[in-house]
């Protein structure tokens, strides 16, 4: 049942305009696609590209073919009209996408404590059903308050897939939209999504001659990659982990780095960018300018993860690139 959509215009005018459902506080997308079918004259799309993120996880609701404008200007009410102008009607077909609707649980949270400054490492028990869903490192789930909170967070799950039967660990950064969990005490109750987006694809994208993975993570985007380390997926290469905080005291799972070091083979660089006093083996600076300073053996056979603030990934991509990494081998989580 899709939300009422602005009415289009045709001939000359192709209108696309998001509507709300005031009564389920839901988004639609009215995303005209003309396409023509019975001349070679190029097809026309328009849409804000403030939409685009949700049209990346839009479900197919309607199609149908029209083979004039009236067919559609009488089914919708309102009138407002695009710039962009379309190739004349002759059949045409309309595609209509909607958001597809959630499914939440809810759940425990099993215990909640400080992770590094500003930071909280929360454990919730999500139950086998969701739990056995998480298959690839860098996932991630919506939780909100309850029904009543309009826009759900998206967090990453900190904890590898199967380390536990039915609970996932988070790191939550203190924000305005996440205060209320990191308020959340131990016995509380969250209501969490079902697990969602690609995660790190790279049993897909990094094949045999992949023979070094450089990890980069700053502040809380260290959670996904921690799943991606502690999986031990990528035994058998050699991995380069870099992550960053502007200071010690915001360093999560400082107490982890003999884990990853030991259990899971990888190489843990800690970078400051702020701070005196540094531990043992840490850099001052950024995580991008370090990887630079320790060079890449053999860059064509080099993947990379990312996670963290966008400047980060900005920079580092097009360093790594310069040094002959492979954009396809370089990868997000989502």
């Amino acid at each position: 049942k899709a939300p009422p959509l602005h009415r289009i215009k045709g001939g000359e005018n192709l209108c696309i305009i998001p509507a709300r459902d005031p009564s389920s506080n839901m988004y639609a997308i009215g995303a005209l696609i003309a396409t023509v079918v019975a001349s070679a004259v190029p097809s026309a799309f328009a849409f804000s590209p403030s939409f685009a993120p949700l049209l990346r996880s839009s479900a197919l609701a309607t199609r149908t073919s029209l083979c004039s404008p009236s067919l559609a200007s009488g089914a919708m009410g309102g009138t407002c009209f695009s710039s962009l102008a379309a190739p004349p009607l002759r059949k045409r077909s309309v595609v209509v996408l909607q958001m597809a609707d959630d499914t939440f649980a809810a759940c425990k949270v099993v215990s909640n404590e400080e992770a590094a400054k500003d930071l909280r490492l929360i454990t919730v028990d999500v139950g086998s059903a969701i739990s056995a869903d998480y298959k690839v490192p860098g996932q991630y789930v919506k939780m909100r308050k309850d029904d009543q909170q309009e826009k759900p967070g998206f967090f990453a799950i900190a904890s590898a897939p199967g380390a536990t039967p039915s609970s996932f660990d988070f790191l939550i950064k203190r924000t305005d939209g996440s205060s209320w969990l990191c308020d959340t005490a131990a016995g509380g109750e969250v209501e969490v999504s079902t697990v969602q987006g690609p995660g790190y694809r790279y049993a897909e994208k990094f094949g045999s001659d992949i023979e070094e993975v450089i990890v980069l993570a700053t502040g809380s985007g260290i959670a996904p990659l921690k799943a991606a380390i502690e999986s031990k997926d990528l035994e058998g290469k050699r991995v380069r982990l870099y992550y960053g905080c502007r200071t010690p005291e915001a360093c999560a799972f400082g107490d982890l780095v003999g884990k990853w070091e030991g259990e899971c083979g990888a190489e843990v660089v800690q970078c400051f960018s702020q701070g005196g006093d540094l531990p043992e083996g840490a850099r001052k600076g950024y995580v991008q300018a370090a990887v630079l300073e320790d060079g890449i053996d053999n860059p064509e056979k080099t993947g990379v993860l990312f996670c963290g603030v966008n400047d980060m990934v900005k920079e580092a991509k097009e360093a790594l690139e310069k040094a002959g990494v492979k954009p396809e081998s370089m990868l997000m989580n989502f």
